[in-house]
């Protein structure tokens, strides 16, 4: 298995740890750029340097302050007596603290829904699951990413005790493509899964399963949205793949990657992808993380809307939040869409307060909407 922490050498780094991503709350902003205080473990006695600016010994590691200037910067810490070599490689993301975006998932239901009303319909907002999202754009700069199905089957219809038709992306009108398109600054699409069912579908997936699917999306959302509203992030669904699946994700654009990055009650990776329990926990501690060997960025979920019933609760754990240096530079919020139907089994009454109080509480802590995309990448 794939040594992700880099640490079964004597000599290593503590802090940081290859791909992280680093921010004012990890050091010191200057005008030159961000001073951070480098660790590396090593042996006593020994002499040592980062980037060759000799590294003081604290009595547990070597220490070194090093400026980082640029969005990525190569770590080369050397012990001069030994010989030995270690290196990283961090980032300095563009603008990190201070922004917010929301997400949802598993969505399909609302663009059936424009599509049996495009002749009533003036615009794509005057269906009312958008509608919502327009409105936390409108009162709060929400930025929206909206990952979405190809399909919708007989065996999601489960879920719903009203009666709903089959539906897929092909099936969808392409008369609003000019208001996607306008709209595209703030509201994205992009692939989720095939479907709904079944759960973790592309855990154990081929690449031609995977491609398949992607391929499908991608041309509906283009044929009827516009290239423009497709960004270079998405959250697949259940955030369970393996690593081929997560390569044909980044050649097919996508370059970052959303999830919950915790550990489940089974002491088992949650929304994770293909990574470890003790690395998913490094990962979920921080806003981003990029895995520089398959050049992928990880951003952390850091709120799914829909686990509570009441707006309050979720202000609650959003002050939680802003308590923690790592997380509290970027938030993340997520909801589902199937819990905007009152004929859904989990329905939510206070959908929409759901979606707007959390994104008023970023509002007025000085938060301001962005697409993940804007922060990731150089």
């Amino acid at each position: 298995m794939r040594n992700y922490f880099g640490n079964d050498p004597e000599f290593h780094f503590q802090f940081p740890l290859d791909g992280d991503c680093l921010n004012c709350y990890d050091g010191q902003e200057t005008p030159e750029g961000l001073l951070i205080t480098v660790r590396v473990n090593g042996r006593a006695g020994s002499s040592v340097a980062v980037n060759e600016q000799p590294a003081e010994w604290n009595g547990t590691c070597y220490t070194c302050g090093i400026l980082l200037r640029h969005y990525r910067t190569t770590l080369e810490a050397a012990d001069l007596n030994s010989g030995e070599k270690t290196s990283i490689a961090v980032y300095k993301l563009h603008d990190p603290v201070g922004k917010y975006r929301l997400s949802s998932d598993d969505n399909i239901l609302f663009l059936q829904d424009i599509n049996d009303h495009k002749d009533t319909y003036q615009s794509i907002f005057d269906n009312p699951y958008l509608a919502v999202y327009k409105k936390a754009h409108d009162l709060y700069g929400a930025c929206v990413h909206i990952n979405i199905y190809y399909e919708y089957t007989e065996e999601e219809m489960k879920d719903f005790s009203a009666h709903k038709t089959y539906f897929n992306l092909s099936m969808m009108t392409d008369r609003f493509k000019p208001e996607w398109q306008q709209s595209a600054d703030w509201l994205k699409l992009s692939f989720h899964a095939r479907k709904n069912y079944p759960g973790k579908p592309y855990q154990n997936a081929t690449i031609a399963q995977i491609s398949r699917d992607i391929e499908l999306v991608h041309r509906e959302i283009i044929r009827f949205a516009g290239k423009e509203v497709l960004p270079p992030v998405t959250t697949l669904h259940f955030g369970a793949s393996n690593l081929a699946v997560t390569r044909v994700l980044r050649e097919y654009g996508y370059r970052g990657l959303t999830g919950y990055f915790e550990i489940d009650k089974h002491g088992e990776p949650l929304v994770a992808y293909h990574y470890p329990v003790d690395f998913t926990r490094h990962v979920g501690g921080r806003d981003f993380w990029k895995d520089n060997q398959e050049d992928i960025m990880y951003g952390r979920i850091d709120l799914v809307l829909n686990e509570k019933k009441e707006p309050d609760q979720l202000i609650q754990k959003l002050e939680e939040l802003k308590g923690d240096p790592h997380r509290a530079g970027f938030v993340s919020l997520l909801m589902h869409e199937e819990y905007f139907y009152e004929d859904y089994i989990g329905y939510r009454e206070k959908f929409e307060q759901l979606i707007l109080e959390p994104c008023r509480w970023c509002y007025e802590h000085g938060y301001r909407g962005a697409l993940m995309s804007e922060t990731m990448f150089e």
